[in-house]
């Protein structure tokens, strides 16, 4: 690490070096220009970057410093083929959960681009989209030939529980088809990501009984849910019980896998001193309930008091993932008409160390590259979009299905289990544009829950420019969000209802005024579910912002912010922001410096915002920017916050 900040430490004083002395001799004449000098050019940035943050009455929100070195050239050759490099070094790189250190190389031509080291790609975006991945890459259009493909790794392996923690995950992926991507093309596409499950420590095995485990009643004829938890624990599991407190045992389930759960119908004879044991087959690793539990004839039901709680610091698993689909685009009359589609396929696989099954409806051909096991799932989504574009009008709407089993470790978020169907218009006369937008969500697909949710949303506004200097634009969205729950505890009929203004005034960059803005909002919220009654919410906000030519090359821009909200039946709650901020241009341009003083109360808490921003060209290509900030807070607590940034770059 030391050696590199060094070579990029070195790299940025000569390339400065090379800037000064081209801003001293002047171009070259033609008589140098050699043919390396007429066919390859190299331009970027290159920086580093220093921050230092303090705060006293509250813990720390950030590092007490950082430093980052930067380095982004690019290489042209023959003005055809660039090459494009994306260096970074950050002391954040070894503290964070993931990677933030980046280094990448980009090169890219006519008809293709590559990558190698850290780089982000998309195929679609319900197959691989917003993932950083640390491999190579390649994407090639020659003609109406497309081909992309991706492998590497887009995580590094972090011990802790759910959230926290991860194995190692690699992936690889291809997409192939033909046609142009401003026109009509045809693709399929497929992506494999796997965990590594050698990444993390294997668990301690554990079992620990959930139910029964005390205190519970099971009536003799009753079906009855025998549940556990275990982690490390991959085979299959015996299920005993004993009658006599522990003495002796007879089996109930001589193998069963290991879901976490098993049904049984009770049986005599009766006792009070009944507990169960159950034993991992793979390394006869066994639970036996807390406290005893009651089985008998005519008694009443009772779930017990003492669920046993497993502690497992691997509490995650290693997941797996194939997604294939195909995806295209069809454009009729010149793009007046569009017509696009998706249709793909995936299977998930929660935690490969479960037990292998036979099948889970795949087809022959997949299960020999795949091995499906009892935590896996397969599923489907699509989506489809049609498109009119005219020279006055535009309108779309698309429809897009993605099954509750549906997933894609390629995709940064998905959301599954939905149902959308959405529309979007936008219509223009001379100088007057109205546009309007509607969506419809659902979940539940399959009919599998308690309920179902239900969102519904539409929004429009209508730009009106009365004049070249004065603008006036009208906003307005409802959306409710409803399910059908028959309990008020998981009950859902949310509303909430938004309108608004903003008139804008320009009168030119020549005059002493120079531009005004105001901006209304009002909104109603309503909570229609019994239980939060009074949760609803009105308010109303104004917004004005002014731009005056005080001076040449200053210009002061003063705010004022005032909102006023009332939650159910209490009062009124007011929010004052007060803000004025300056910016001056100085050495012909030169010298850039803002000044920015705000200060906001809301019940009786205060906060004063202190900002100032200085960014001075040293020469042409270089260039030095100072930021502090300072925050001073006072209500139930009072603490001050600052931070001083230096960022130092050279452009060539």
């Amino acid at each position: 690490m030391k050696r590199i900040m060094q070579c990029i430490l070195l790299v940025f004083l000569v390339a400065a070096g090379r800037g000064n002395a081209k801003a001293q001799t002047g171009p070259l004449p033609d008589s140098s220009q050699s043919f390396i000098g007429k066919n390859v050019s190299i331009n970027g940035v290159v920086g580093a970057y220093g921050q230092m943050y303090g705060i006293s009455g509250i813990p720390g929100r950030l590092p007490p410093s950082l430093a980052r070195l930067y380095f982004q050239p690019t290489v042209t050759l023959f003005h055809a083929f660039s090459m494009s490099f994306d260096f970074l070094l950050s002391t954040e790189g070894s503290s964070a959960r993931q990677n933030i250190n980046q280094l990448g190389v980009n090169p890219s031509w006519g008809w293709g681009d590559a990558h190698l080291g850290d780089f982000s790609s998309m195929f679609t975006p319900l197959t691989f989209d917003g993932i950083l991945v640390r491999g190579a890459g390649i994407n090639l259009h020659p003609g109406v030939f497309r081909f992309s493909a991706v492998g590497g790794y887009t995580q590094r392996a972090v011990s802790g529980g759910p959230g926290i923690g991860g194995y190692s995950r690699y992936m690889y992926g291809a997409r192939i088809g033909v046609g142009k991507q401003e026109g009509s093309y045809f693709d399929i596409s497929f992506l494999r990501t796997r965990d590594n499950p050698s990444s993390l420590p294997s668990p301690h095995p554990t079992v620990v009984i959930i139910a029964p485990n005390g205190n519970d009643a099971w009536p003799i004829g009753n079906i009855e849910t025998i549940t556990w938890a275990s982690a490390g624990i991959y085979g299959n599991v015996r299920i005993e019980i004993s009658r006599d407190g522990g003495s002796t045992y007879q089996v109930l389930f001589d193998s069963v896998v290991n879901t976490g759960s098993q049904t049984w119908l009770v049986t005599g004879p009766p006792t009070s001193e009944a507990l169960i044991r159950i034993t991992s087959l793979q390394d006869s690793v066994s639970s036996v309930s807390q406290f005893p539990f009651t089985i008998g004839s005519g008694i009443q039901e009772q779930q017990g008091t003492t669920p046993g709680i497993l502690t497992n610091s691997f509490a995650v698993t290693p997941q797996e993932n194939l997604v294939s689909g195909a995806d295209g685009r069809l454009a009729l009359f010149d793009n007046v008409l569009t017509i696009k589609g998706e249709l793909d396929g995936s299977v998930y696989t929660r935690n490969m160390n479960a037990t292998e099954v036979d099948s889970i409806g795949l087809p022959k051909a997949l299960t020999g590259i795949y091995a499906p096991r009892s935590s896996s799932s397969a599923d489907y989504a699509y989506n489809a979009q049609v498109g009119l574009n005219l020279q006055t009008f535009n309108a779309r709407i698309g429809y897009q299905y993605i099954g509750p089993g549906y997933t894609s470790l390629g995709v940064a978020s998905l959301l599954p289990d939905q149902r959308q169907i959405t529309l979007a218009t936008m219509l223009r006369l001379s100088r007057v544009s109205i546009s309007l937008n509607a969506g419809h969500q659902n979940d539940n697909l399959l009919g599998q829950k308690s309920y179902t949710t239900n969102r519904n949303q539409v929004a429009g506004n209508i730009s009106l420019p009365f004049s070249r200097q004065w603008t006036t634009t009208l906003m307005g969205s409802y959306m409710n969000m409803a399910n059908n729950a028959s309990s008020d505890t998981f009950k859902v009929a949310y509303s909430t209802l938004m309108a608004g203004m903003t008139q804008m005034i320009f009168v030119g960059p020549g005059s002493f005024f120079q531009m005004a803005s105001l901006n209304y909002t009002f909104q109603n919220s309503a909570n229609n579910n019994p239980l939060q009654q009074g949760s609803g919410m009105v308010s109303h906000s104004a917004n004005l912002s002014i731009s005056l030519n005080a001076a040449a090359g200053l210009v002061i821009m003063p705010a004022l912010s005032l909102i006023a909200s009332k939650i159910g039946e209490t009062g009124w709650t007011s929010t004052q922001s007060y803000s004025i901020s300056a910016q001056d241009r100085a050495f012909e341009n030169r010298l850039n410096s803002s000044l920015s003083l705000g200060v906001s109360r809301v019940q009786g808490a205060s906060s004063l915002q202190i900002g100032f921003s200085s960014d001075y060209g040293i020469t042409g290509a270089d260039a030095i920017v100072l930021t502090v900030m300072e925050t001073l807070y006072t209500g139930t607590t009072k603490f001050s916050e600052h931070t001083i940034g230096l960022n130092l770059s050279h452009t060539f």
